[in-house]
């Protein structure tokens, strides 16, 4: 095998002039962030009442009892994940951005909050779903008027749960990697400074 090429070299060796970023455009690029932030939590928001009032009409029209449970305890995970939205993961004041001594600083803590809010997501927002679509998805599927016998009531109760981990296992995975880019961003952050 032949030495490397010389404009290879050159390429691999040549040096690199550091990452930097004015402070306007820092600031520029914090308050972009905080602004997808706020964006994802109004449509999370949007979302949260979407399904609360779904899950609200089923357990005022279902007449089964299990089923109005589960939809009632889907509900409650909706709040505690609205409530945990709002406090772990909420966008900062503009107030708060403009008032920070260092705006390098501000915004690397912001996307460190940012991080540990996505890489917990399992526990705060994905968790709080689980009783309430076991109970309603049981409840629904076990009824005693399905007419199904309990062999293809547990074989619909296992294709229910497969579609549930394969919904939850996809929205941690989304979030596992919005914690991947915003690892790039804070080194990046870290290099400039």
């Amino acid at each position: 095998m032949s030495e490397r090429d010389p404009f290879q070299s050159l390429w691999i060796h040549q040096q690199q002039e550091p990452f930097r970023m004015t402070t306007a455009e820092l600031r520029g690029h914090a308050a972009r962030f905080q602004s997808k932030i706020r964006t994802r939590n109004i449509t999370e928001d949007i979302a949260g009442l979407l399904v609360a009032g779904i899950f609200g009409w089923m357990a005022f029209l279902i007449p089964v009892l299990t089923v109005k449970i589960g939809a009632v305890l889907v509900i409650l995970g909706e709040i505690y994940v609205f409530w945990k939205l709002h406090t772990l993961a909420g966008a900062s004041a503009k107030s708060e951005l403009d008032a920070a001594a260092s705006i390098a600083d501000f915004h690397r803590d912001e996307l460190l909050r940012q991080r540990r809010a996505l890489s917990t997501v399992w526990r705060w927002y994905l968790a709080p779903f689980v009783p309430g679509m076991l109970v309603f998805a049981a409840g629904a599927i076990f009824a005693t008027d399905t007419g199904a016998t309990l062999t293809e009531q547990w074989v619909q109760f296992g294709l229910c749960l497969a579609v549930m981990a394969a919904v939850f296992g996809a929205v941690w995975w989304l979030n596992a990697q919005a914690v991947k880019a915003l690892d790039k961003e804070i080194k990046a952050l870290d290099e400039a400074g």
